[in-house]
């Protein structure tokens, strides 16, 4: 028998508490990961990833805190990296300074294609983009608060990317979809599980596109998420996936989706 994996494991207890059945270990030989004690559900657990990044999200642990505070700034900030950076370490406290000058010179956002195209045409912010351009950072972009919110320490959120990030939970929704329709076993396992309801689980994680896991990572500000939430529309499955949930290991946020409705998951 197959040995039942700590993700594995862990998918198991979601579902458990969200739907009230029982699961056991079912992969001896290659086949779907859980069968329900009463031989309804079927579940398939797996992963949307990338390894490639796992070495830059492994230092970029290893820095300083992922929130930095910065009396310097007029309001926070959100940065983001190319998840294949090569040297992320460290590189919160240089980007400070950068966004200060970015902020001194009257401007909200950076983006490195404009950027770029401004400082070849000699640009009178050349010497503000250069070094923002060196560091290979993606994107910023300050973010207003609320008016009622209390006052506090401006903060810069520095996460790592790819993709862009994704304009709301739809798109994200169909950006998965393309990915899961290349995982043809999984689709696969479940139809000749035979059961009736064949639950299909997807982990997210660091490693994961931003523009997948972005509705669901909570990586910017609280106050800044207010374009996600239940996807509105269905996903596009293979026919043997009956159920779909999609949550993000960090986060413990999901969406679980029965065929007919979405529901929002929590998880600790």
């Amino acid at each position: 028998m197959n040995r039942e994996r700590d993700d594995e494991r862990a998918a198991k207890v979601i579902l458990e508490e969200a739907m009230g059945f029982e699961l056991e270990h079912a992969d001896t030989n290659g086949g779907v990961d859980y069968i329900s004690t009463d031989g309804i559900h079927a579940v398939e657990v797996t992963r949307v990833t990338d390894g490639e990044r796992r070495a830059a999200w492994g230092a970029f642990r290893k820095s300083p805190a992922a929130e930095t505070s910065h009396r310097g700034l007029n309001t926070c900030w959100v940065a983001f990296v190319s998840d294949t950076h090569p040297n992320v370490k460290g590189l919160r406290q240089k980007l400070h300074s950068w966004l200060v000058d970015l902020e001194l010179a009257g401007q909200q956002d950076f983006d490195r294609n404009a950027a770029t195209r401004h400082v070849i045409e000699l640009g009178p912010l050349s010497h503000v983009y250069r070094p923002l351009l060196a560091a290979e950072i993606e994107r910023a972009s300050a973010v207003p608060h609320p008016v009622h919110r209390e006052a506090h320490d401006h903060r810069v959120y520095l996460t790592l990317g790819s993709g862009g990030s994704s304009s709301g939970s739809d798109e994200a929704l169909v950006l998965l979809g393309e990915t899961l329709s290349e995982k043809t076993d999984n689709p696969k396992k479940l139809q000749e599980s035979g059961a009736q309801r064949r639950h299909l689980f997807v982990w997210l994680d660091d490693a994961t596109r931003s523009d997948i896991a972005r509705p669901l990572s909570r990586d910017a500000p609280s106050w800044d998420i207010s374009d996600y939430g239940l996807p509105s529309q269905a996903p596009d499955l293979d026919p043997a996936v009956t159920d779909l949930w999609v949550v993000h290991e960090g986060s413990r946020l999901g969406w679980g989706w029965n065929g007919e409705t979405w529901r929002e998951l929590r998880g600790s």
